[in-house]
């Protein structure tokens, strides 16, 4: 673990939530949960995902009292216009592909009506492929319609390290 995740108090990830003491009451399902410790907080959160998508901004948390293990607040953003799998995507090789520059990262997504990192609109409806770059000293994100292989815009690129 690194320093900074040791600071932030991440214990441990994968807790399936209906096999966790705590977690149990809440949670019926099979759904995986991280499991952080913040202050006097232990807190699970889960990300949604779609097949191999992650659902930008939806999530289900739970805060308990480290101590009492009393449940102090449940939050759960969840969209109900999104279908239970994805449809056929081109793959990850050919998205890159479709750039110049180094990438540096990719990964598939369902981009969220309230985003503010991938400010696209009308917000497409299929999953994309966010890769970002680098070329030269400029840093890139960019965001390719999955479904259709085509560049829709770009996203705002994280803050230089």
């Amino acid at each position: 673990m690194t320093a900074s995740t040791k600071e932030r108090g991440a214990e441990n990830s994968g807790f399936v939530g209906s096999n966790n003491d705590l977690l149990g009451r809440y949670e019926k399902g099979d759904k995986q949960f991280n499991r952080y410790e913040i202050g006097d907080k232990i807190v699970y959160f889960h990300q949604r995902m779609i097949d191999d998508a992650t659902v930008e901004g939806d999530y289900i948390r739970y805060q308990f009292d480290r101590h009492t293990k009393e449940l102090l607040n449940k939050g759960i953003h969840w969209r109900d216009d999104l279908t239970e799998h994805l449809p056929a995507v081109i793959s990850q090789e050919h998205a890159e592909s479709l750039l110049i520059g180094e990438v540096r990262f990719s990964k598939l997504y369902i981009i969220s009506p309230e985003s503010y990192v991938f400010p696209i609109k009308p917000t497409p409806k299929n999953p994309c492929w966010v890769v970002t770059t680098r070329e030269n000293d400029n840093v890139f994100v960019v965001v390719i319609d999955a479904v259709k292989g085509r560049i829709l815009g770009h996203g705002v690129p994280p803050p230089s390290v």
